[in-house]
């Protein structure tokens, strides 16, 4: 058993090696040996700590709707429609790729359009395939010249181009008038302030051709370099709203729930929209393997007067139109502050004024647009949906040439009676926009989840080669090094079974390894989902979520001998594997903090600040009550056994750089 990282219970290391031990550290550690002796104290622990969250929510962020945990519900449930999963598996390429409408909108971006239509002219997609429709909402620049200019020399090569110029009337209405000029099946919305990679618009329209059924509304890209760090799920790729700097649109559904509203100027059009989409009970999508570049700041974390209001405005107009009578409320309250607080631009309250009084008049229509779908629609202040955090931490496309990125070893423990959550970890493997994977799935005791895995690896992405290992019952830690063993890949990683990765999970690790060449692995923090299990029913429920603070902490070795705050899906490379060992079999508790421990020894780990995947403790408190209190009692074993490796090793392995390290 590995400790699950960030756990609210006290930690059940000591003092740092080599230190001298104070009175008051003495006396922690008696209070903290009686506290684990009996397990009415920490099972009371977790349940006071759950009740005030409870209603630390209640009194403080009233801001948060009560929508937000039964969405979160709702969401997770859908891992169990196979619809929904297969949706998440993109088609193959068609013999002919369908016509798009392309619909973009600019306003004084002359200076973004040699990027935008040079990418566009190299897309993969046959350009004879797409009409491109342009609206400039009152440019004062060239742009509008310049866009005839383009058209002039290029219109030839798509399907058909169109072009108008008209006052400003916002984003959304702009792309309304465009997209009710064209007929075809999918619509694309681009910012004009992007580029394409050359595969982009491929990958997408294959995740939409894996929707044979219709039930899918949207299909929204991912960007460089700043990912929307909106939480979605790891294994449907369903999303509570997509941002529209690039997405692309079912037509039929666009056209039934109406189009863009013209009463949102600009910021939060997508979102309303993405709310009135499930309204009327359609899924959106998000698909990681299709990418744009996306010039958004100027610099990281960049203000902008237009956001501000934009997105305060839109946040009361979304509110009003989807939220319950706490929602609406919490919206007004949220509005006032921005009208009571100090400018941080100038004339920025007279702004939010008009935009208020302009919304009166509309206010008996707005309920009217939603649809019929029993759907829930989060709230989280002026935000929507829980956020993975690392909003700045800047991506890039990986920098090898197709079909030579280094493989990584994905490492699945898992038994029988697991395989309604060891498919769903296997599909968040699947959805990983690595492109050289090697799946390895060791069960211990037996082959019973053989034909899973064999099912399951029918519908493996190009690049995914997927393996099973039967074990005799021999234990975790045996289990994870017949895993490693069978592995060949450079790198690994461990998944627990009933874990998720988010789809960029492995792309983030190993470009923060490429940054950072003197580091020998690379985590990042995970996201704790409190669960109850049923595993008679193959059915859970997902009570609640947290960020825990102890996993958002740079690379400290010293740290590490105290506590383990590195979950288990840290990324490896293989030699450290060569050189120190798996997982020791004599430690069956905290086997993955003596594996760190060992291999952090004389080496950096490079540390991600984002959410890159999601680890389940148990609902109960007793049940974390017990577990904490076997994690405390393994503790010092865990401990002097890796430091006992370290001293035994630490002369011949070559890795190591510091053996002052060794205590």
């Amino acid at each position: 058993m590995q400790q699950k990282g960030g756990s609210t219970l006290p930690g059940p290391g000591g003092g740092r090696p080599g230190r001298p031990r104070s009175p008051w550290t003495l006396a922690y550690d008696v209070l903290r040996n009686i506290y684990w002796r009996f397990s009415a104290f920490p099972a009371a622990h977790v349940a006071l700590l759950r009740w005030w969250s409870q209603a630390r929510q209640g009194l403080l962020a009233f801001s948060h709707s009560s929508d937000n945990p039964r969405f979160r519900r709702d969401m997770a449930a859908r891992r169990r429609d196979e619809a929904a999963v297969r949706t998440a598996v993109p088609a193959s390429e068609p013999d002919e790729w369908p016509e798009l409408d392309i619909s973009v909108v600019t306003h004084n971006s002359s200076r973004w359009l040699d990027g935008f239509f040079a990418s566009l002219t190299a897309q993969r997609y046959p350009l004879d395939r797409l009409y491109l429709r342009i609206v400039d909402n009152g440019s004062t620049d060239d742009t509008a010249g310049r866009i005839r200019d383009f058209l002039a020399e290029k219109r030839e090569a798509f399907a058909g181009t169109w072009f108008v110029v008209q006052e400003n009337t916002g984003f959304g209405a702009g792309h309304d008038r465009a997209l009710r000029a064209g007929r075809c099946a999918y619509c694309l919305v681009a910012n004009v302030d992007l580029e394409f990679l050359p595969d982009s618009l491929c990958a997408v329209v294959r995740a939409a051709l894996a929707d044979a059924g219709g039930g899918v509304g949207s299909w929204e890209l991912r960007q460089y370099p700043y990912e929307h760090p909106k939480h979605y799920d790891p294994v449907t790729l369903e999303t509570a709203w997509s941002s529209h700097a690039c997405v692309l649109l079912r037509r039929s559904a666009y056209e039934r729930c109406g189009g863009y509203d013209p009463a949102l100027f600009m910021y939060a059009e997508d979102v309303e929209l993405s709310y009135r989409l499930r309204s009327h009970g359609y899924a959106l999508k998000y698909v990681p393997s299709a990418v744009v570049t996306h010039h958004v700041y100027e610099a990281p974390g960049a203000a902008k007067p237009a956001q501000y209001a934009g997105g305060a405005f839109g946040n009361l107009f979304v509110r009003l139109r989807y939220g319950n009578a706490r929602d609406v409320l919490a919206g007004l309250a949220l509005y006032a502050a921005f009208l009571i607080r100090p400018e941080p631009f100038p004339g920025v309250k007279r702004t939010l004024l008009r935009k208020l009084a302009a919304l009166v008049p509309a206010l008996p229509r707005l309920r009217h647009a939603k649809g019929p779908a029993r759907a829930r629609y989060p709230f989280r202040g002026l935000d929507y949906e829980l956020s993975r955090g690392g909003a700045f931490v800047a991506a890039r496309p990986p920098a090898f040439p197709p079909g030579e990125a280094p493989r990584v070893s994905v490492l699945i423990r898992t038994y029988a009676g697991r395989g309604f959550l060891l498919a769903q970890a296997v599909q968040s493997v699947f959805n990983q926009t690595w492109p050289a994977i090697e799946l390895v799935v060791s069960e211990d005791g037996g082959d019973t989840q053989k034909e899973l895995v064999e099912t399951l690896a029918r519908r493996a992405p190009a690049g995914t080669t997927v393996r099973h290992v039967p074990n005799p019952r021999q234990g975790r830690s045996a289990t994870g090094n017949a895993a490693l063993k069978a592995a060949t890949a450079p790198y690994f990683l461990f998944l627990d079974d009933d874990d998720l990765l988010y789809a960029d999970h492995i792309e983030t690790l190993m470009l923060a390894l490429s940054d950072h060449p003197e580091c020998r692995a690379a985590y990042a923090p995970g996201l704790e989902v409190v669960t109850r299990v049923d595993p008679a029913g193959g059915r859970y429920v997902e009570a609640c979520e947290r960020r825990p603070k102890g996993l958002w902490r740079p690379w400290d070795y010293a740290a590490l001998l105290e506590d383990n705050y590195i979950v288990i899906s840290a990324l490896a490379s293989r030699s450290l594997y060569e050189e120190r060992g798996g997982f020791d079999p004599e430690v069956e508790m905290l086997e993955d903090w003596n594996l760190w421990m060992r291999y952090g020894f004389g080496n950096a780990f490079a540390y991600v600040p984002k959410i890159t995947m999601l680890y389940r403790t148990p609902f109960d408190p007793w049940a974390v009550a017990g577990r904490g209190r076997a994690l405390h009692e393994a503790h010092p074993a865990a401990k002097a056994r890796a430091m006992a490796a370290i001293r035994a090793g630490k002369d011949t392995w070559p890795g190591s750089r510091n053996p002052a390290q060794a205590t």
